[in-house]
């Protein structure tokens, strides 16, 4: 019983530190780029409230003289999720319709990338 006792609360705490295991991360090159502050502020405005993510950032592309790394963005963003379920509550979600639908048309492209971390 006594090692029970001493077990359940470390796997408790491990449970509630659990890392998102779903990684939404996007790039969007914007047809006019002076519009990346509004983008980045109604990503900022709209998406980490949604209920169902767990992690969120977005910021523009960083230029710090490397080469070889991609540079053809305006803005980034990783939403994290911890199930599929999750992920698709925020895809179907108002905000997420919002952002898509009146920054969609303003993109040149977009790139998305659905990451599983299956780290332990």
């Amino acid at each position: 019983m006594h090692r029970l006792m001493t077990v359940l609360p470390i796997a408790i705490l491990a449970s509630g530190c659990a890392r998102p295991s779903i990684h939404h991360v996007v790039l969007i090159e914007l047809n006019d780029e002076s519009g990346r502050e509004s983008l980045v502020a109604d990503c900022d405005r709209l998406l980490p409230s949604i209920p169902s993510v767990a992690t969120y950032w977005c910021g523009e592309h960083g230029d710090f003289g490397r080469t070889g790394v991609d540079s053809d963005y305006d803005v980034a963003l990783c939403v994290s999720f911890d199930s599929d379920a999750d992920y698709q509550t925020y895809l179907s979600h108002p905000h997420h319709v919002e952002l898509v639908t009146e920054w969609k048309p303003r993109m040149a492209w977009i790139r998305i990338h659905d990451v599983v971390d299956e780290t332990p």
